[in-house]
């Protein structure tokens, strides 16, 4: 009997048991599913709301986290959140250059039997310049003593944006003093003037640099032009200096400026220094030379480079002509004008030539001008159109001179040569940092460069 009700307990146990067993799994079923579709969820939220994956926007979160428990209510709350996370960002930063150079974490001790350099304190606290105000800093030490840091380094009191900012105002024609004043009352930061003039003096050697570089051992079409800059002398007075500039477009078709030269009297001396200068740079070929009639210019290029082409500037033709045109005709006249050196033939020229005459009969002085000016065209209707326009186009030349006469104009005298060719050599840089391309149509010019020129110009050409 009690055999029995042991044996019905048992499959009542084991009936239990298997219903237990199936409504556990029916329930972990059910929560797994929900698990899931939680999971899910939090991924679909996850992709709205992205995690921060840079500094940029840990920075923003932050202010934004701040802004809504209304701890940031003005700019000056923005400027002082800043300045509060600047200052342990830039302390962070060095620490972390520091493991990175011990090539383990701050605490983490060398497991080797060999001792390993490892972390030795911090310098003494130093006070670093920023565009957030002044930071207090201390530099990490190693024992060995190799570390050096990047970001700021050992005696650096002044974030590079800073020197930067120093340099670009300064290429802007500002004077040391105006710098000074700028960055106090831009960015409330006030840096020594004999700093300012320290940052500036060491532009003096990438000017030389620049000037003694290197060049193509070839150029197509060369222009010199100059801007008058006024320098002081020895007694502080003042007299206009010219500064030639002289650009050229190598054998591939891009813009250069090959240099620029400080000439007090134009002489032929003046310009057999400055040819010979080009030759020294690693110049072996000049095709076209374009001037302004400039004395000694065209007797100094023959004698350094024979086989160049000596043409006279059309842009200063034009200059001339304008310079003799009443005001409210020039627009005109130049116009006029345009139109005879633009012809696609000499005998198109001619015609133009002789309308020009009848229209300004009047004006017999402009006339004479223009009839003049013939001798130094013809020579261009010998010349393929593309080939011309190169010579003859104003782009090249007006816009240096227009981006450097913005530096100069309105600064007064400058205090030497020096200083004159450290703001126009800042003001290069920038006007060059776009000539990334050949000229316009170069394809065409190049095969018509072949053809008048031969092995003279494709000996050149690089591969």
């Amino acid at each position: 009997m009690s055999s029995k009700m042991d044996k019905s307990v048992n499959k009542e146990s084991e009936n239990v048991n298997k219903n237990n067993n199936k409504n556990s799994n029916k329930n972990s079923n059910k929560n797994s599913n929900k698990n899931s579709n939680k999971n899910s969820k939090s991924k679909k939220n996850a992709k709205v709301s992205k995690e921060p994956t840079n500094l940029n926007e840990l920075i923003i979160q932050e202010a934004v986290r701040q802004y809504k428990e209304g701890k940031i209510k003005s700019g000056m709350d923005v400027e002082n959140f800043l300045d509060q996370l600047f200052q342990p960002l830039m302390q962070t930063m060095l620490d972390a250059e520091l493991e990175s150079h011990l090539e383990r974490p701050k605490y983490e001790h060398s497991k080797d039997k060999k001792p390993r350099n490892m972390r030795n304190g911090y310098c003494s606290s130093k006070t670093v310049k920023t565009k957030y105000g002044n930071i207090y800093v201390r530099t990490p030490r190693d024992r060995e003593g190799t570390f050096s840091p990047i970001i700021i380094e050992k005696r650096q009191t002044t974030l590079t944006e800073f020197e930067d900012k120093c340099i670009a105002l300064y290429a802007k024609g500002m004077s040391v003093r105006d710098i000074e004043k700028t960055l106090k009352e831009i960015y409330g930061v006030k840096i020594n003037k004999d700093q300012i003039t320290t940052l500036v003096n060491a532009v003096s050697k990438k000017v030389e640099e620049w000037r003694s570089r290197r060049l193509k051992p070839m150029y197509v079409f060369t222009y010199a032009d100059c801007i008058y800059v006024p320098i002081k002398n020895n007694d502080l007075t003042s007299e206009k200096n010219a500064v030639y500039i002289i650009i050229g477009v190598d054998s591939l078709g891009f813009k250069d400026i090959l240099g620029m030269w400080i000439n007090e009297t134009e002489s032929a001396s003046f310009w057999t220094n400055v040819f010979e200068d080009l030759k020294e740079r690693g110049v072996e070929d000049i095709l076209y030379m374009s001037s302004d009639g400039i004395a000694g210019f065209k007797g100094s290029l023959e004698t350094v480079f024979p086989k160049t082409q000596s043409q006279r500037c059309v842009v200063h033709l034009v200059r001339n002509l304008y310079s003799l045109c009443p005001r409210k005709e020039a627009k005109q006249i130049i116009a006029d004008f345009k139109k005879i050196y633009t012809s696609t033939s000499q005998e198109e020229a001619e015609l133009m030539l002789d309308i020009f005459r009848k229209r300004y009969k009047e004006q017999k002085r402009i006339v004479k001008k223009v009839k003049d000016f013939m001798q130094y065209l013809e020579p261009l209707f010998e010349l393929p159109q593309e080939i011309r326009k190169c010579i003859y186009t104003s782009n090249a030349v007006e816009s240096v001179n227009s981006g450097l006469r913005k530096v100069t104009r309105g600064k007064g005298a400058f205090p030497s040569q020096e200083s004159v060719f450290k703001v126009l050599f800042l003001r290069i840089q920038d006007l060059t940092e776009k000539w990334k391309k050949p000229i316009q149509n170069w394809k065409t010019i190049q095969a018509q460069l072949m053809e008048l020129f031969g092995e003279r110009y494709t000996k050149y050409l690089e591969v």
